[in-house]
Protein backbone atom coordinates (compact mmCIF):
# COMPACT_ATOMS: atom_id res chain seq x y z
CA UNK A 1 0.00 0.00 0.00
CA UNK A 2 1.68 3.01 -1.11
CA UNK A 3 -0.27 5.70 0.45
CA UNK A 4 0.10 3.91 4.15
CA UNK A 5 1.91 6.77 6.15
CA UNK A 6 -0.69 8.88 4.61
CA UNK A 7 -4.10 6.74 5.97
CA UNK A 8 -1.65 6.36 9.07
CA UNK A 9 -1.40 10.23 9.73
CA UNK A 10 -5.09 11.44 8.33
CA UNK A 11 -6.31 8.47 10.80
CA UNK A 12 -3.87 10.18 13.77
CA UNK A 13 -5.76 13.42 12.99
CA UNK A 14 -9.05 12.74 12.55
CA UNK A 15 -9.37 10.19 15.70
CA UNK A 16 -7.49 12.87 17.82
CA UNK A 17 -10.43 15.86 16.52
CA UNK A 18 -13.24 13.31 17.34
CA UNK A 19 -14.58 11.40 20.11
CA UNK A 20 -16.78 8.61 18.51
CA UNK A 21 -14.99 6.86 15.07
CA UNK A 22 -16.13 4.47 12.94
CA UNK A 23 -13.79 2.88 10.48
CA UNK A 24 -15.10 0.25 7.77
CA UNK A 25 -13.26 -1.09 4.88
CA UNK A 26 -12.23 -3.82 2.71
CA UNK A 27 -11.06 -7.11 3.94
CA UNK A 28 -7.22 -7.19 4.50
CA UNK A 29 -7.12 -3.09 3.96
CA UNK A 30 -5.20 -2.40 7.16
CA UNK A 31 -8.81 -1.02 9.42
CA UNK A 32 -7.02 -2.50 12.40
CA UNK A 33 -3.20 -2.20 11.87
CA UNK A 34 -3.43 1.34 10.38
CA UNK A 35 -5.40 2.29 13.30
CA UNK A 36 -3.21 0.41 15.98
CA UNK A 37 0.18 2.60 14.06
CA UNK A 38 -1.86 5.76 14.15
CA UNK A 39 -2.42 5.10 18.01
CA UNK A 40 0.78 3.94 18.04
CA UNK A 41 1.61 7.17 20.86
CA UNK A 42 -1.41 7.56 22.49
CA UNK A 43 -1.56 6.28 26.04
CA UNK A 44 -4.55 4.60 27.88
CA UNK A 45 -5.88 2.78 25.12
CA UNK A 46 -8.03 -0.39 25.34
CA UNK A 47 -8.86 -3.12 22.74
CA UNK A 48 -11.97 -5.46 22.64
CA UNK A 49 -11.48 -8.02 21.17
CA UNK A 50 -14.12 -10.22 19.17
CA UNK A 51 -13.50 -14.25 17.90
CA UNK A 52 -15.62 -13.34 14.72
CA UNK A 53 -14.99 -11.43 11.90
CA UNK A 54 -18.01 -9.18 10.67
CA UNK A 55 -19.93 -11.80 9.25
CA UNK A 56 -19.88 -14.17 11.88
CA UNK A 57 -16.88 -16.05 10.74
CA UNK A 58 -13.80 -17.42 13.22
CA UNK A 59 -10.68 -15.69 13.34
CA UNK A 60 -8.35 -17.56 10.20
CA UNK A 61 -5.74 -18.88 12.51
CA UNK A 62 -7.83 -18.88 15.97
CA UNK A 63 -8.60 -16.33 17.96
CA UNK A 64 -5.63 -16.05 20.32
CA UNK A 65 -3.42 -16.07 17.64
CA UNK A 66 -5.42 -12.88 16.50
CA UNK A 67 -4.60 -11.44 19.78
CA UNK A 68 -1.43 -12.19 20.27
CA UNK A 69 -0.94 -10.45 16.38
CA UNK A 70 -2.65 -7.37 17.62
CA UNK A 71 -0.89 -7.02 20.99
CA UNK A 72 2.44 -7.41 19.01
CA UNK A 73 1.11 -3.89 17.13
CA UNK A 74 0.91 -1.98 20.26
CA UNK A 75 2.55 -3.53 23.26
CA UNK A 76 1.18 -0.74 25.71
CA UNK A 77 -2.28 -1.68 25.11
CA UNK A 78 -4.64 -3.25 27.42
CA UNK A 79 -6.39 -6.40 25.34
CA UNK A 80 -10.40 -7.10 26.66
CA UNK A 81 -11.14 -10.41 25.10
CA UNK A 82 -13.93 -12.50 26.42
CA UNK A 83 -17.57 -11.35 27.30
CA UNK A 84 -16.83 -11.57 31.13
CA UNK A 85 -14.31 -8.85 31.11
CA UNK A 86 -15.82 -6.96 28.40
CA UNK A 87 -19.04 -6.70 30.89
CA UNK A 88 -17.85 -6.32 34.49
CA UNK A 89 -15.02 -4.04 33.30
CA UNK A 90 -15.24 -0.50 35.15
CA UNK A 91 -14.61 2.00 31.91
CA UNK A 92 -15.45 5.17 33.96
CA UNK A 93 -11.57 5.32 34.73
CA UNK A 94 -10.72 5.08 31.67
CA UNK A 95 -12.73 7.91 30.97
CA UNK A 96 -11.05 10.28 33.87
CA UNK A 97 -7.62 9.22 32.01
CA UNK A 98 -9.17 10.76 28.78
CA UNK A 99 -8.61 6.96 27.09
CA UNK A 100 -9.01 5.43 24.08
CA UNK A 101 -11.19 2.27 23.48
CA UNK A 102 -10.61 0.34 19.94
CA UNK A 103 -13.46 -1.82 19.58
CA UNK A 104 -13.19 -4.85 16.99
CA UNK A 105 -16.30 -5.40 15.06
CA UNK A 106 -20.03 -5.32 16.48
CA UNK A 107 -21.20 -8.23 14.62
CA UNK A 108 -21.89 -11.51 16.88
CA UNK A 109 -21.53 -9.59 20.30
CA UNK A 110 -24.51 -10.52 22.65
CA UNK A 111 -27.47 -8.27 23.19
CA UNK A 112 -25.52 -7.24 27.07
CA UNK A 113 -22.16 -6.14 25.18
CA UNK A 114 -23.90 -4.61 22.05
CA UNK A 115 -25.84 -2.18 24.93
CA UNK A 116 -22.86 -1.94 27.22
CA UNK A 117 -20.46 -0.47 24.06
CA UNK A 118 -23.89 1.69 22.97
CA UNK A 119 -24.16 2.64 26.65
CA UNK A 120 -20.04 3.93 25.90
CA UNK A 121 -20.51 5.38 23.21
CA UNK A 122 -21.98 8.10 25.18
CA UNK A 123 -19.38 8.92 27.79
CA UNK A 124 -17.51 11.63 28.11
CA UNK A 125 -13.57 11.65 27.75
CA UNK A 126 -13.59 8.03 26.33
CA UNK A 127 -12.57 8.69 22.86
CA UNK A 128 -14.90 5.25 21.04
CA UNK A 129 -13.03 3.91 18.05
CA UNK A 130 -14.82 0.53 16.35
CA UNK A 131 -13.74 -1.29 13.62
CA UNK A 132 -17.17 -2.57 10.79
CA UNK A 133 -15.90 -4.88 8.13
CA UNK A 134 -19.48 -3.96 6.73
CA UNK A 135 -21.09 -0.77 7.27
CA UNK A 136 -25.01 -2.64 7.51
CA UNK A 137 -23.89 -3.67 11.40
CA UNK A 138 -23.43 -0.51 12.68
CA UNK A 139 -27.33 0.85 11.24
CA UNK A 140 -28.45 1.00 14.67
CA UNK A 141 -25.97 2.67 16.41
CA UNK A 142 -24.88 4.90 13.39
CA UNK A 143 -25.92 8.43 14.51
CA UNK A 144 -23.50 7.89 17.86
CA UNK A 145 -20.37 8.50 15.43
CA UNK A 146 -19.52 11.92 14.90
CA UNK A 147 -16.98 10.15 12.06
CA UNK A 148 -17.65 7.49 9.70
CA UNK A 149 -14.56 6.51 7.71
CA UNK A 150 -13.35 3.82 5.20
CA UNK A 151 -10.17 2.74 4.47
CA UNK A 152 -9.38 1.99 0.88
CA UNK A 153 -5.99 1.16 -0.81
CA UNK A 154 -5.00 4.54 -1.78
CA UNK A 155 -6.34 6.66 1.39
CA UNK A 156 -9.00 7.34 3.86
CA UNK A 157 -12.54 8.48 2.85
CA UNK A 158 -15.01 10.38 4.77
CA UNK A 159 -18.72 9.18 4.72
CA UNK A 160 -21.49 11.20 5.10
CA UNK A 161 -23.36 9.72 8.20
CA UNK A 162 -26.95 10.09 5.91
CA UNK A 163 -25.54 8.33 2.92
CA UNK A 164 -24.43 5.44 5.24
CA UNK A 165 -27.85 5.38 7.26
CA UNK A 166 -29.40 5.31 3.67
CA UNK A 167 -27.05 2.32 2.73
CA UNK A 168 -28.12 0.61 6.36
CA UNK A 169 -31.59 0.40 5.09
CA UNK A 170 -30.40 -0.60 2.09
CA UNK A 171 -28.72 -3.19 2.97
CA UNK A 172 -31.15 -4.55 6.10
CA UNK A 173 -29.09 -3.17 9.18
CA UNK A 174 -30.24 -6.01 11.82
CA UNK A 175 -26.96 -5.97 13.40
CA UNK A 176 -28.32 -8.25 16.31
CA UNK A 177 -30.40 -10.90 14.28
CA UNK A 178 -29.46 -15.11 14.31
CA UNK A 179 -25.88 -13.30 16.78
CA UNK A 180 -26.99 -15.11 19.87
CA UNK A 181 -23.77 -17.51 21.29
CA UNK A 182 -21.41 -16.40 18.56
CA UNK A 183 -19.03 -14.68 21.47
CA UNK A 184 -18.80 -18.06 23.05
Amino acid sequence: MKNRQKIIQDLREIIGKNKNTLISGEVGVGKITNTLEALRDRDNVYYIGNPVDYVGKPRPKGYNKYISHITSLKKDMQIITNEKEILSFDFSSLSKKGGILLIDEIYGRSIEQYQKILSLLDVENLKIILIAGCLKNVGRIIRKFDMILMIIHDGVLILDREFVMKICTLLGSDPLAGQTGLFG
